[in-house]
């Protein structure tokens, strides 16, 4: 059963990437951790930490970006291990939606997940989706009010279609426009250099709140479910299997400005994800250690121990 769902998570367009290791830490373990992420910066960013300290203790890895619900497919059916970015509470629907599936620790319980709009809108007026139809015509793309939005299968867009279908806050002659991170940021620089409005799915902690004078808008009816935190999952094996890595993923929890940090270097330092995660990890020891508390490679080492030697032998 499970490779037959492991081949359909490949039609769907599974890929590995960013820090794929080979068990380069402290021993080494045949057993492989397997994690699922999306496109979102973030996501990325926070993997690939993770997947990194993981390989450091000895244990092989896998990185593999899928769209939301087939992340909370994988983890049902144990194709996948870990997920260390599941926004609650758009994310509830694909949470229930699965058995067997776990959840380790919320790793970010300061987030804030809405459409946003840009400086120009918010000073006029729209400060909250209520006044998204009052000035409908301004945010017209093609004759046809409109909010861009990320990747398809994506919590946030599924809570703004949602709200299309239902005419929530009169918004069910709006549009959608699907797109990914980049692509929908695009969009927003296109249309303010053009000194047009713009609304899109926005979230903090994210560096385009500094890039961006914008708001994230009010959501009185709470369509968006309310103030956002983020967790870490892991199938419901993975305690029984990884013993040893649990309280690591129990200990990994990030404040708004390591997220905001993290998110920055992968979108505008030009390194790929897996530098990304070194550079970073060299440069927050006092970090690390909390997290690596009590936690021990393979090979029984102190985890602490083990990841700075990875990391010098990498430099």
């Amino acid at each position: 059963m499970k490779t037959a769902i492991l081949g359909l998570l490949l039609v769907v367009g599974v890929f590995a990437f960013g820090a794929c290791g080979g068990g380069g830490g402290a021993g080494g373990s045949d057993e492989t951790v397997n994690f699922g992420t999306v496109d979102w910066p973030e996501a990325i960013a926070k993997t690939n930490v993770s997947s990194t300290i993981v390989d450091a203790l000895g244990y092989e890895t896998q990185i593999q970006e899928l769209g939301v619900p087939t992340v909370f497919q994988g983890l049902e059916t144990g194709e996948l291990d870990v997920f260390v970015e599941a926004w609650f509470p758009t994310m509830q629907t694909n949470f229930d939606a699965v058995d067997d599936v776990e959840s380790v620790t919320t790793n970010l319980d300061e987030a804030t997940f809405s459409v946003a709009v840009n400086e120009e809108a918010c000073e006029a007026g729209v400060t909250s989706h209520e006044d998204l139809a009052r000035f409908a015509d301004r945010f017209e793309e093609g004759g046809t009010p409109t909010i861009y939005g990320l990747e398809p299968g994506n919590d946030g867009n599924q809570v703004v279609l949602d709200m299309i279908e239902n005419d929530q806050y009169d918004l069910g002659d709006w549009k959608l426009v699907e797109s990914s991170t980049n692509g929908m940021l695009s969009e927003v620089d296109r249309r303010i250099a053009d000194g047009e409005w713009v609304a899109w799915t926005g979230w903090e902690p994210h560096w385009m709140n500094n890039r961006y004078d914008m708001c994230l808008l009010e959501d009185p009816e709470e369509a968006w479910g309310g103030t956002s935190h983020v967790e870490t999952l892991v199938n419901q094996d993975f305690p029984e299997q990884f013993p040893e890595l649990y309280p690591f993923f129990e200990q990994m929890k990030v404040s708004p400005d390591i997220q905001r940090e993290l998110i920055d270097l992968i979108d505008n330092s030009g390194l790929p994800p897996e530098e990304v995660a070194l550079q970073w990890l060299r440069e927050n020891p006092d970090v690390t250690e909390n997290w690596l508390a009590g936690v021990p490679a393979a090979d029984g080492s102190d985890g602490s121990e083990a990841l700075q030697r990875y990391l010098e032998e990498r430099s």
